[in-house]
């Protein structure tokens, strides 16, 4: 407990101190944190390079760095990020950011079924995530329990200040169909390594088992997805992509349904990757589950 005291203090203090300084001296902190985690976090650095070796096995072994490199400085660049606008108001976070294809969450709405939003831990997640709660007010999300719940409680707090619902993970299923029932917007992410519970689709040319609730989800309910992109641009501003709605279409083998459209949805996200692919948390062991005959 007193450690768990002493990592939100510690936290807190930085947040605040981040949220104070302008926004190019906070962004040089970022990178400066994200070098020094690169060169002294040896371990996560391997498992960035060993699978971006297996995603881009064309690109040299300088480039494969380079990539690994600035994955670290993307995702320390999101965490300051996290800290600077979190606290904004709509109209401040709308000037770091072009948003293309928001009429694209009215059109699937208005089927009236709800919309599951996916966009995967790519670029900057959140601040979209957070850009779409304010706007539209009916963005839905698991809340991921935290290992310190002082933290845990401070981030969902910022979150639901965002107007992203929570849904209890206890809980989940139960929560999911009730806000797509109501023509809500359930965000799922759905790209990291889903265990022995998980499906086997391709992710780069290898077999990945990843998370099969949401084909089955939209399946069962007849709900469409949209898949969405928040991408840090080199002028420092971000450009937000919002898909048009994917409506799944149920034959009678729903096992065959859900296999196929999660692989269409990780080709989706594989192929944003390749145009962008320092913007993806190559941190996540993507491929730690393997395809043996106990995950078929």
């Amino acid at each position: 407990m007193f450690q768990n005291l002493l990592e939100i203090l510690f936290f807190k203090f930085f947040f605040y101190f981040i949220k104070i300084l302008p926004l190019s001296f906070a962004l040089a902190i970022a990178k400066i944190l994200a070098l020094l985690n690169f060169y002294f976090l040896k371990i996560r650095k391997e498992i960035v390079i060993k699978q971006l070796k297996i995603a881009f096995p064309e690109k040299s072994k300088n480039e494969i760095k380079q990539i690994a490199k600035n994955t670290f400085i993307n995702f320390s660049k999101n965490a300051i990020e996290f800290c600077k606008f979190s606290s904004k108001k709509l109209s401040k976070k709308e000037k770091y950011v072009t948003i293309s294809g928001f009429e694209n969450i009215d059109s699937a709405l208005s089927k009236g079924k709800g919309l599951i939003l996916v966009m995967g831990h790519f670029g900057n997640w959140e601040f979209a995530s957070q850009i779409i709660g304010l706007k539209t007010k009916k963005l839905y999300a698991v809340a991921q329990t935290q290992r310190n719940p002082f933290f845990n409680k401070f981030v969902n707090k910022i979150r639901t200040q965002n107007k992203i619902h929570l849904i209890p993970k206890k809980h989940a299923f139960r929560g999911i169909v009730k806000a797509l029932r109501q023509n809500n917007i359930v965000g799922m992410l759905g790209d990291q390594n889903a265990g022995k519970r998980g499906i086997f689709v391709n992710f780069f040319g290898r077999p990945a088992s990843t998370y099969s609730g949401i084909a089955k989800t939209a399946l069962k309910l007849g709900c469409p997805i949209v898949f969405a992109t928040c991408l840090r641009k080199s002028n420092g501003k971000m450009q937000a992509q919002i898909g048009k709605p994917i409506f799944l279409k149920q034959t009678k083998n729903l096992d065959l349904d859900v296999k196929k459209y999660t692989q269409e949805l990780t080709s989706l996200l594989e192929n944003e990757i390749r145009k962008f692919p320092s913007q993806w948390f190559w941190l996540h062991r993507r491929w730690k589950t393997k395809n043996d005959e106990k995950n078929h």
